[in-house]
């Protein structure tokens, strides 16, 4: 083999067709002379360089997406092989790599990826082997991201990581200025939330927290009318076609909504209001103010002696549903949701020549185009897959399932998704993903609702939430997939009603509200890239792990698949609350797998979805 090696390298050197491709041999076979390679080392270059023999013959586009590939590949093995990892000249070779990559071509679709990992990568060396001149490299990298790509959606992450860089330097000043260009201009970020820690952290800005329990003692807590219910909060999330606001109260209230046609006498747009029955308006009631979407403003007040009203004024309108999710045990709130959207939300639309139709009362729409191929007419449309939010299951206060030995869902939850999410980002422009996006970052509570919302104003492709399964036996197993629907299984239920943090009883309140959205789901889609992800994360485990249980594909009602209008599911990763496979979910390893198969799952469904487009 590896005089097979010296001799390719020989025949490349005396033929001027392949001199593009000697300099990565020569750098190779120089590695080689310098250290002692193990036999499993030199295997691999090896291969390495046949590969480049055969990019001899290709074009120069092929060239860079197979070497792109190829140290893709390595670059995963680095990062999960501790062998490899401990050499220096291999973490060497794949950042250079990567830069040369993107220094050929920097208009190139993945130019920008390479420029970002090739300066994560000598980050994670100058970590790794306390190397200044590596930490430097990954600055100057950074730099030169920010400067080329500034609206990149990595830009952020680029930001983060030249704030940690001049903080680990000393250099404070410099690093508040990194980090203030994510809390000052990048909101949404999956990184905000880090971000304003460390600013807060070197500025020493005080919390609103710390300042509240001093005003309190100054100020008597207001008294409200006994038997009322206090209306603590309207938020607000939206999208240039879908709005979700959710009014939080502190028990349960009945209420009534009505939709108000546009007045063209009064000047006056749709406006739809819900009135609240026995409550008050909290003094710390305030809306957030509205930037965009389809609303011109929300105003509230006490409409009549015990009625408080809240109205949307709408500057566009296709419908909309109201619904309360009843309080939980980790939202102790009674939450009141109003979904609006826009007309421009539903791509069906664009079948205005069929002309669908509305019953007598006008409630339903029927459309020519069968149900059944609903799915392939938007991909023919060209609606492909370009943006994924993933949602870490619970969070904060809210740790999930909690395994033998003590290991938390939440955590198990955010390690998952953020590799997810890193792999997407490398590897899924080959497959048309463009934006990959958390919920959250940190560990830290997010309501069932919002994390809806927040796939919503992402305008996701596809909606992912990964979660760890648990229950009383601790011999139940396996991995699960779900979509949102109807069941009669309880052992779905009770998941179902673990999830939601509320009980079976409180799954069949949400009867009348789960039938609006279960109609109007993508259920055809979910279930297809479900299945896709459930099959592919089987196959990955089988492979290596023994007595992996396939649960399959199932459906249940589950509150944070509510209102996503999009492809979405739940994974149920593994059972933590199962010995054997809590002690898998502490492994790297093991969810390096799962995390392969759910990407392959959608990178399955996305190619099919560009196949038929």
């Amino acid at each position: 083999m590896v005089e097979l090696f010296r001799k390719n390298i020989t025949y490349k050197s005396s033929e001027n067709k392949f001199a593009s491709a000697q300099q990565p041999i020569y750098f190779l076979c120089k590695v080689k002379s310098r250290i002692k390679l193990s036999s499993f080392l030199i295997a691999s270059i090896c291969i390495a360089s046949i590969c480049l023999l055969t990019l001899s013959f290709a074009t120069a586009e092929e060239k860079s997406r197979a070497l792109y590939e190829e140290n893709f590949k390595l670059y995963r093995q680095l990062e999960s092989n501790s062998e490899k990892a401990k050499r220096s000249d291999t973490w060497d070779l794949v950042g250079s790599t990567f830069y040369k990559l993107y220094s050929q071509d920097p208009e190139w679709k993945n130019a920008p990826l390479c420029l970002f990992v090739a300066s994560r990568v000598y980050e994670k060396k100058s970590l790794r082997f306390k190397t200044p001149q590596d930490s430097e490299k990954a600055l100057q990298y950074s730099r030169e991201f920010l400067k080329k790509y500034p609206k990149d959606s990595l830009a952020d992450d680029s930001w983060l990581r030249v704030g940690r860089i001049l903080e680990r330097r000393g250099k404070k000043k410099e690093a508040v200025t990194a980090y203030q260009r994510i809390v000052y201009g990048m909101e949404d970020s999956d990184t905000y939330e880090i971000a304003k820690k460390r600013l807060a952290r070197l500025t020493g800005t005080k919390t609103s927290k710390k300042a509240e329990p001093a005003a309190q003692k100054k100020t008597p807590p207001k008294t409200y009318p006994k038997g009322y219910a206090v209306i603590k909060k309207i938020r607000h999330w939206s999208t240039d076609d879908y709005t979700r606001v959710v009014i939080e109260t502190d028990k349960e209230v009945k209420y009534t909504s009505k939709m108000l046609r546009p007045d063209p006498k009064l000047k006056t747009p749709p406006r739809l209001y819900v009135d609240l029955e026995k409550t008050v308006f909290s003094d710390a009631v305030s809306i957030e103010p509205i930037t965009k979407g389809l609303l011109k403003k929300i105003s509230f007040a006490s409409n009549r002696p015990g009625v408080s009203r809240v109205v949307l004024y709408i500057k566009d309108l296709e419908g909309h549903k109201v619904f309360a999710l009843p309080k939980s045990r980790q939202n102790p709130s009674f939450r009141l949701v109003m979904d609006i959207k826009g007309a421009g939300a539903q791509p069906e639309k664009i079948f205005a020549k069929d002309a669908p139709s509305y019953d007598k009362q006008g409630s339903s729409l029927k459309s020519r185009v069968p149900e059944g191929e609903i799915a392939s007419l938007k991909q023919a449309l060209g609606l492909k897959v370009r943006t994924i939010v993933i949602d870490p299951g619970h969070g904060g206060h809210d740790p999930g399932a909690v395994g033998p030995s003590g290991l938390r869902e939440k955590d198990v939850n955010l390690k998952i998704a953020k590799r997810l999410r890193e792999r997407l980002i490398e590897e899924g422009k080959s497959f048309g993903i463009e934006n990959v996006y958390l919920t959250r970052s940190t560990d830290r509570f997010i309501p069932l609702e919002e994390r809806t919302a927040i796939a919503k104003k992402r305008k996701a492709d596809i909606f992912i939430s990964i979660h760890c399964n648990g229950a009383r036996r601790k011999k139940a197993h396996g991995i699960e997939t779900y979509i949102l629907g109807f069941t009669d299984d309880q052992t779905s239920l009770q998941l179902a009603a673990r999830e939601n943090a509320t009980t079976t009883k409180g799954l069949n309140e949400l009867g009348s509200t789960l039938k609006q959205y279960i109609l109007s789901a993508k259920k055809e889609e979910s279930q297809q890239v479900a299945g896709y992800v459930q099959k592919s994360i089987i196959k990955n485990l089988s492979v290596k792990y023994k007595y992996v249980n396939n649960k399959g594909v199932k459906k249940a009602p589950f509150v944070v698949l509510i209102g996503a209008d999009v492809p979405s599911l739940l994974v149920e990763t593994s059972f933590i609350t199962n010995p054997r496979e809590e002690k898998r979910l502490k492994s790297e390893a093991y969810i390096e797998r799962i995390v392969d198969g759910i990407i392959l799952g959608i990178k399955k469904y996305s190619m099919q979805t560009q196949k038929v487009s």
